[in-house]
């Protein structure tokens, strides 16, 4: 080992730190607690790479997620690596590394379905084909798990999990599918069928030029090609040369990752590799994601030698944090923070408590004095639905925020779909003034009434050409979203869609007053239309509390009219304050690889987090990742009859509610 090249401008690497940044190992794997700044790490690796004449183009990281991308860039530039330099490097998802590959091999790009309701139609199509087939050998065997849209939820949840693990590559036998195969594998014997249907029909029997791809389905259709052979070793896109490699969120790497991982290093055999991550971070099991990968598999039968660098203590959060990650993380815990970070647990025990406690803490943030920036003021949600009830509070108080994970709930779209169906009903449009907004609102109409497009004179052009086109002219001219309404999405509409969007907008029309938003909801029934286009109970349950949230927002207020103006009102002040200092509100997930001074979460609840519908470890996991975010202040707002038992686990007492 040799002296470190590379001297950051803004801190002094640990001890631990510099081992990893000037090790001459050639495989090193990072065992990292939250907050010991191993994205840092993985920036001192590179930047130093860089220092020794490698070029920065030779010099590629890889993360599960675009955030970490993001944070690893930040990390770089805060070391003062120089902006020419650090542009250079190749850093990215493994989505985005398959997806680049991909597109070379294939000379284009197929269709992306991201959303499970642009999936919907496929996996209908294969659950059907496998309960029609008359061929089928073992159709006592055909018990599918559910039905409707509860069974599309379930596939696609399969699906992503069969796909993260590669487990019908590795595992499965020669001999194709059967009822003992499938349960040897652990799995419902009906779903494996149509998850073949599904894949021959996405790749019309070409793994390498697919009709269209999901989530993951690049990384994963990049792994087949290289599991069964079928990558060349010198295909076009393949990155060859590489002289660095670093891994980021190396925790939450699945099968398929890790062969993509492997064909990189076993091609690029001159490389240094550098992965890191923090076993208790694993969130996305769903997909596959397995700390084991941190584990021998890179040994991979005495292939490479592996070193093993830990980087131990917290230079994040304090003592008492660290003793509370350390209880529920059941691993050693050390904090380097020159501060102590102080942890409040605040019991609430009616509505509407969490919200004004986080108000008057935001408040009295910003009051304290000058050093404290609002954008260092988090409150992290397990739910999105959770902050309708919070942005009303923070509007009303005047405190400017951003969302992160999620939309704000002005522009969610059933929320949208009521704007515009109150404005096509009025003839108003001054409650929808912004361009975006009125371009969202087309989308919600399209979207909820689950129509097509249709043009005369245009008929040749795709369905994504004509909605680009009424979106341009209901965005330009507002006016024109009544004709829109009833020539598009009534016309094309299906008749009990047609009949509650005709219904509610006669209520917008013929009421007055304060009742119309309920009433105007009770004709629309919008659980039974948002049914209809989206795929499983969260969703659906979101949009009901999202909904519920609007209706308590309207109490108070003379008229839906008047409502809607002071959500317009709310708005515009947001798009005006986002230039400004604002407070965070993010869901937990979205936060990984972040930090702020004081983080609060709300709606401690045994049965809300941990969420019932969610495998435990993986809520606890995701707790572990929302208490590791703060530095200076934790707040935690708990249930006082049903506390979540995750308080408890971390060695914190909750106190009885003042009375």
């Amino acid at each position: 080992m040799t002296g470190p090249r590379f001297t950051p401008d803004t801190l002094r690497p640990t001890a631990e730190q510099v081992a990893i940044q000037t090790a001459t190992d050639k495989y090193i794997v990072v065992e990292a607690n939250a907050g010991a700044a191993k994205t840092t790490t993985l920036a001192l690796r590179m930047a130093e790479s860089a220092q020794w004449g490698i070029p920065p183009e030779k010099i590629i990281a890889l993360t599960y997620t675009e955030p970490a991308c993001d944070a690893l860039r930040a990390a770089l530039k805060k070391l003062g690596v120089p902006h020419d330099t650090a542009r250079r490097f190749r850093i990215g998802t493994f989505e985005q590394f398959a997806t680049s590959v991909l597109k070379r091999i294939e000379g284009g790009a197929p269709d992306m379905l991201l959303t499970p309701q642009a999936l919907r139609p496929h996996v209908l199509a294969a659950l059907q084909h496998v309960e029609d087939n008359p061929e089928e050998r073992h159709p006592d065997h055909l018990l599918f798990p559910a039905a409707g849209d509860a069974m599309i939820e379930e596939f696609l949840q399969q699906s992503l999990h069969l796909k993260g693990t590669l487990q019908l590559d590795v595992e499965l036998e020669e001999g194709g599918i059967t009822p003992d195969s499938a349960e040897a594998l652990g799995r419902n014997y009906a779903l494996l069928k149509a998850f073949r249907v599904y894949e021959r029909q996405r790749c019309r029997g070409s793994v390498d030029h697919p009709l269209f791809r999901g989530p993951g389905d690049a990384t994963y259709d990049l792994a087949q090609l290289i599991w069964s052979g079928n990558l060349e070793r010198n295909a076009p896109g393949w990155p060859v040369g590489i002289r660095t490699l670093v891994l980021d969120e190396m925790h939450d790497m699945n099968q398929a990752m890790y062969v993509i991982l492997d064909r990189i290093l076993d091609t690029n055999r001159e490389a240094f590799f550098c992965g890191a991550g923090d076993r208790d971070q694993v969130i996305h099991k769903v997909a596959g994601a397995d700390a084991r990968f941190m584990g021998t598999a890179l040994e991979d039968a005495g292939r490479r030698k592996v070193r093993r660098c830990p980087l131990t203590a917290s230079y994040r959060f304090g003592r008492r944090l660290a003793q509370g990650a350390s209880r529920l993380a059941g691993k050693p815990y050390a904090s380097n923070a020159e501060a102590d970070t102080a942890v409040a647990v605040v019991p609430y025990d009616r509505a509407g408590l969490c919200e004004e406690t986080i108000v008057a803490a935001a408040q009295a943030w910003r009051a304290e004095n000058r050093r404290h920036k609002m954008a260092q003021f988090a409150v992290l949600l397990r739910h999105g639905y959770q902050s309708v009830a919070l942005e009303n509070a923070l509007l009303n108080a005047g405190l400017p925020y951003i969302t992160a994970g999620f939309d704000s709930y002005l522009v969610r779209p059933e929320v949208l779909l009521v704007r515009g169906l109150l404005a096509v009903a009025t003839g108003d449009f001054s409650s929808i003034d912004d361009p975006d907004t009125r371009r969202r609102i087309v989308e919600a109409f399209v979207f909820f009434g689950d129509v097509t497009i249709t043009v005369r004179d245009h008929e040749q052009e795709d369905a994504p050409a004509l909605m680009a086109r009424a979106v341009r002219a209901v965005t330009d001219d507002p006016s024109i979203l009544p004709m829109f309404f009833e020539n598009q999405v009534l016309r094309n509409a299906a008749p009990e869609v047609r009949r509650r969007l005709e219904a509610a907008v006669a209520v917008a029309r013929d009421h007055t007053g304060p009742g119309v938003l309920p009433a105007l909801l009770q004709a629309l029934q919008p659980r039974e239309l948002a049914a209809r286009v989206l795929v499983g109970v969260g969703p659906l349950r979101a949009v009901e509390a999202n909904l519920a949230g609007l209706l308590r927002s309207a109490e108070g207020h003379a008229s839906a009219a008047a409502f809607f103006q002071s959500l317009n009102q709310a708005e515009r002040l947001q798009r005006e304050r986002r230039q400004a200092d604002c407070l965070v509100i993010a869901q937990v997930e979205a936060t990984k690889g972040l930090e702020f001074e004081h983080v609060l979460i709300p709606h401690l609840r045994q049965d809300t987090f941990p969420d019932r519908d969610t495998p435990f470890d993986e809520e606890r996991n995701l707790f572990y990742v929302a208490i590791t975010r703060a530095r200076e202040r934790l707040t935690l707002l708990v249930h006082a009859q049903a506390p979540s038992r995750f308080v408890a686990d971390a060695g914190w007492k909750v106190p009885a509610v003042a009375q």
